[in-house]
């Protein structure tokens, strides 16, 4: 029997008037595919957006961990409180170079980084992620003294960050301490050709009876956008240290929520077009899989996408257990469109021609945590 390691949540959301992710001109990012133009949120995006609230929902300052090109400024920090409260003497300028010359040592050879004089820039141009719990383990040594750091000592492949097992990371200069990622997420991409409607906008002067302050254009679009995440139960258990902890299903019960809900933030004040997925599948597979709309859906005879949308997505995930029944295994429906505990037979004219259950997010969520406990 094929072992099923891999778990993928699709999901089809509605998204109105937005832009959620610009390109260098402002306008909505798109991608060609099947001859049309698509809308696209970047997986970059939507890795950025799963992370910040997993972490905001997760630790009470928000920050399970950090990444930035200044993370030797913010081990300083931490360090001079710590020196700070226990007497310690303490020399920001030297620990602010030492603190540079360790972070840099994870992405660059020594040979290739001759001490900078100007230690306020002297970590590069490079950004480094590190956990919170790494972070004070570099301040508290930094504090302590006691002659050069071993970055090795402090940082592992394996972590106690939830997100840098979840999304993984790199160091140029230490392979062996880098760690893989544990869970894929494609681009969200439309499921149907889009247009970039452009709205002109004035800003009114209060201190001026006529004309406007400021004239401007501005870039929006709107429709249904596929997405996929998959998570590798076996990676996640290798890279992620915190299985034991008591919180350990908290933690992953905010990452598979952040999974599912997350969306970037670009002009969301201007829009505020954050929707709940419509429709999703999460099924268990032995490999990676998507499904695709390289023939773009048509509109119905009332307008709109989604009902189209979730007959293809339906479709294919039929059509893939036909072709080979071994890749898959258990099956969840969810979705604002769907009755948890209801016992689905077809999506509008398309039949339902696989085995799952339904459920509400509470209890999809529950599951998926249930099973990355197996």
């Amino acid at each position: 029997m094929t072992e099923k390691n891999f778990l993928t949540i699709h999901s089809l959301t509605p998204l109105p008037w937005h832009n959620l992710n610009r390109d260098d001109r402002g306008l909505p990012k798109q991608v060609r595919e099947g001859g049309k133009a698509r809308g696209r949120l970047s997986s970059q995006s939507l890795k950025r957006a799963i992370r910040v609230a997993y972490e905001v929902d997760s630790f009470a300052d928000g920050t399970g961990s950090l990444r930035s090109r200044d993370l030797h400024k913010e081990i300083v920090r931490r360090a001079t409180l710590t020196a700070e409260k226990s007497g310690t003497p303490f020399d920001p300028k030297e620990a602010l170079k030492a603190a540079a010359k360790v972070v840099k040592s994870l992405t660059a050879n020594d040979k290739d980084t001759p001490e900078a004089e100007n230690s306020e820039t002297a970590a590069g141009d490079t950004i480094t992620w590190l956990s919170a719990d790494e972070i004070d383990a570099l301040a508290s040594a930094l504090a302590v003294g006691g002659g050069p750091i071993s970055v090795a000592s402090v940082v592992q492949s394996r972590t106690g960050s939830l997100s840098i097992a979840a999304f993984g990371r790199m160091f140029a200069a230490h392979s062996d301490l880098q760690t893989e990622a544990a869970i894929a997420v494609g681009p969200a991409t439309t499921t149907h050709p889009i247009t970039i409607e452009v709205d002109y906008f004035t800003t009114v002067d209060d201190l001026q009876e006529d004309g406007a302050g400021h004239l401007g254009q501005a870039f929006y679009t709107s429709g249904v956008y596929y997405r996929s995440v998959t998570i590798d139960k076996k990676q996640l258990k290798d890279s992620w240290t915190g299985w034991d902890s008591p919180d350990a299903d908290d933690r992953l019960t905010l990452l598979v929520r952040s999974l599912i809900n997350a969306l970037p933030t670009g002009k969301d004040n201007s829009s505020a077009p954050n929707t709940k997925p419509a429709f999703i599948i999460a099924e268990r597979q032995a490999h990676r899989t998507a499904y695709e709309f390289h023939e773009p859906v048509t509109a119905d005879t009332e307008g709109g996408y989604l009902a189209g949308s979730i007959g293809r997505l339906v479709g294919q995930a039929a059509a893939a257990r036909d072709y080979d029944p071994t890749e898959f295994g258990t099956t969840l429906v969810s979705g604002t469109t769907v009755a948890s505990g209801a016992v689905l037979t077809s999506v509008g004219t398309v039949p339902i021609a696989f085995e799952h259950s339904t459920s509400n997010l509470p209890q999809l969520v529950e599951q998926v945590v249930a099973w990355l406990r197996q």
